[in-house]
């Protein structure tokens, strides 16, 4: 009977209003209490792993004299330079492999070696043809996420429902027509499972090239102080791609939830 009354328990918490929220935040709490204790009482070497305590003083150091947020400014228009094109000619070239055939067996092949193939190693080469300047940076986030775009837009698209494409076309409704109505509308959960995918390759993209050279940006930063083994603003750092990463991720699905509203009440 106690072990019945004790999963009963479970059971009404787990299904409580924001139950998953509540539970989510009291762990992450415990985590960082327990980070805390073991690093601000060196139980483990604190220049090794630091603790929320220093990393939250290394945060207001870093924001109030401006560098935190004038780097920041850099890796993000680099980021927008780079990944706005992309998803412009990441659906534009998606939707021609799915629309033609000769088109996806010309260049299909050649997508897939690119997304397969390591593009940090392909950052020097960048650097000599386009220059240390904001134009390597760009280039590397665009090749970075046009790939993962255009690979699930020409998934999406080849995936539509062909009785969608048949009814307007009944309708007399141009190609352009169907393309707008039918075809994307149709596509737009893969394609933005895309562009998910791609936030998180540009983003790599831009911090790695930021990292191999560069005067200014998060990853110039990062790799100078990983030199200095500065753990606490590395974690700053770190933090701050990681958050950045995880609202452009959250604004997409609010995106996703426009433009897809049957996707959001599956």
């Amino acid at each position: 009977m106690a072990i019945n009354a004790s999963k009963s328990l479970g059971d009404r918490l787990s299904e409580a209003p924001n139950a998953r929220t509540w539970i989510g935040g009291v762990s992450v709490v415990l985590f960082l209490a327990a980070w805390q204790v073991i690093g601000a009482n060196e139980i483990v070497r604190s220049d090794l792993i630091s603790y929320p305590g220093e990393i939250a003083a290394a945060a207001y150091d870093l924001a109030s004299s401006g560098e935190l947020g004038a780097n920041a400014l850099t890796t993000l228009r680099e980021f927008a330079q780079g990944f706005a094109p992309a998803i412009l000619a990441g659906i534009l070239l998606g939707l021609g492999f799915a629309l033609s055939r000769l088109a996806r067996s010309l260049f299909e092949p050649l997508f897939v070696a690119m997304y397969t193939a390591p593009l940090i190693a392909f950052v020097p080469l960048l650097v000599v043809w386009f220059g240390v300047g904001s134009t390597s940076k760009a280039v590397t986030t665009f090749l970075a996420a046009v790939v993962p775009i255009a690979i699930n837009t020409t998934t999406g698209v080849r995936e539509t429902q062909e009785s969608w494409v048949r009814a307007l076309r009944a309708f007399g409704a141009t190609r352009g027509q169907i393309i707008v109505k039918a075809i994307l509308p149709g596509a737009m959960p893969i394609i933005m499972a895309g562009l998910r995918l791609a936030i998180g390759r540009a983003i790599v993209g831009v911090i790695a090239a930021e990292m191999y050279v560069s005067t200014s940006g998060v990853g110039r930063m990062i790799q100078t102080y990983s030199t200095a083994g500065r753990a606490a603003e590395i974690f700053v750092l770190v933090g701050e791609v990681s958050g950045f990463g995880f609202m452009c991720v959250w604004l997409l699905r609010r995106l996703e939830n426009r433009l897809a509203p049957w996707r959001a009440r599956a």
